[in-house]
């Protein structure tokens, strides 16, 4: 009976073994194209990373790379080139939510999967992988509560319009809603990006003669938030948070600025469930519509170490 047991393992591991060296040899030397908003933040060029390391390392593959540039109409331009460099998949991360809905019919009429990648969609695409975007707007909103005692003067610098954005904000306003004594005393768009972000943080500041937290929708909106916080001198009067976890956002916090918390996301899984599933979907798989990926407060507390 053992031997039979003992058989039937050894069969079941050289079955799943081909099994594996199947799937991979169906897809070697696949072509991924893969469009983002910017590439232009540390958070994309980790999920890249992770992305080549899947499709070129593993599967000896190809990945074609695209900075939408934040412009719409490049990022739907970008995915015509790719069509026509033939790909075989599309990971999407779309720099306008609604407008990406042209570029990914496009896709999806020449027969190509669309996975959305960190950002959802307008459109048919096939599925979402991102992070719980509307509790790292809440993990932030309760830190913020939590420090400040529930009293206190509260600035948001919000970004570009798409989902991952408006899920961060709305997470955020639920918590402090529950505050009265919390005074959301500004609201500006910083694009999603440092300079920007620092610019409209330095208009603020001549704005408003008192703040006490300040939340960037990203990292590097945070972290020119920050820039323009120091450059006015005014760091010890208030603390920023941001979403992310990107090394310099974590170094910030490290360092004993005014930045005091980010919502960590993990950009490198995210990338890698991206392959996984589209390979998933190219063999006939169905696939759950949204895969959330968790996130993480991270403070001075448990700063050091951390990583994407």
């Amino acid at each position: 009976m053992k031997k039979v047991v003992v058989l039937m393992l050894a069969l079941t591991l050289v079955f799943g073994g081909m099994t594996a060296a199947l799937a991979q040899s169906q897809f070697e030397g696949i072509k991924v194209g893969i469009t983002f908003m910017t590439t232009n933040n540390p958070f994309f060029v980790a999920m890249l990373e992770a992305v080549k390391e899947e499709v070129e390392g593993k599967l000896k593959g190809q990945v074609i790379v695209s900075d939408g540039q934040f412009n719409v109409s490049k990022q739907l331009s970008d995915v015509e080139d790719m069509l026509v460099q033939g790909i075989d998949l599309l990971l999407f991360n779309a720099v306008d939510s609604d407008a990406a809905e042209p570029a990914v019919f496009l896709a999806k009429e020449a027969g190509i999967p669309v996975v959305c990648l960190d950002v959802d969609a307008a459109g048919p695409r096939d599925m979402f992988i991102g992070s719980d975007n509307y509790g790292a707007g809440r993990q932030v909103g309760e830190y913020t509560v939590e420090r400040l005692g529930g009293k206190g003067n509260v600035v948001i610098i919000n970004g570009t319009p798409i989902t991952s954005v408006r899920d961060r904000y709305q997470g955020f306003r639920d918590v402090i809603a529950n505050y009265p004594d919390i005074v959301l005393v500004a609201e500006q768009n910083g694009e999603t990006n440092l300079t920007k972000s620092m610019e409209v943080m330095e208009n603020v500041l001549q704005s408003q003669p008192a703040i006490d937290a300040v939340f960037g929708i990203n990292d590097p909106t945070a972290l020119g938030i920050l820039a323009a916080v120091q450059s006015a001198g005014r760091e010890a009067e208030m603390f920023i948070s941001g979403v992310d976890g990107s090394p310099d956002g974590v170094q910030a916090i490290l360092d004993g600025t005014a930045m005091a918390a980010t919502s960590a996301q993990n950009p490198a899984l995210i990338g890698r469930l991206g392959v996984e599933y589209g390979l998933k979907i190219l063999s006939g798989e169905e696939v759950p519509d949204f895969i959330p990926v968790p996130v993480e407060l991270i403070t001075i507390e448990n700063a050091e170490g951390f990583s994407w």
